[in-house]
């Protein structure tokens, strides 16, 4: 199993989304720890395109998350709504 480590923005995205809606909160949690547990099956993960290629975005319900991983941890950077991810 990968080790998940996440940015201090990623905390505090996930906190935001906590308070507000606990559901959606341990859906993304539950994503996460299902990826690290199995990291080649398959799930909805994408590579991003462009200067983002490097990275990688998992779905979990209306939420994405931007992330990056080896062969020994996840590293969480944003968990946005689906309609903000694009945003920035």
């Amino acid at each position: 199993m990968l080790d998940i480590k996440y940015s201090d923005n990623a905390t505090k995205q996930l906190s935001q989304i906590s308070k507000g809606d606990k559901s959606n909160a341990k859906l993304i949690l539950k994503s996460l720890e299902k990826f690290a547990e199995f990291p080649l099956e398959k799930q909805d993960v994408k590579i991003l395109k462009g200067k983002f290629g490097f990275l990688k975005r998992l779905r979990a319900g209306n939420y994405r998350i931007i992330f990056e991983n080896d062969n020994q941890c996840i590293y969480v950077y944003e968990i946005k709504h689906r309609k903000d991810v694009h945003r920035d």
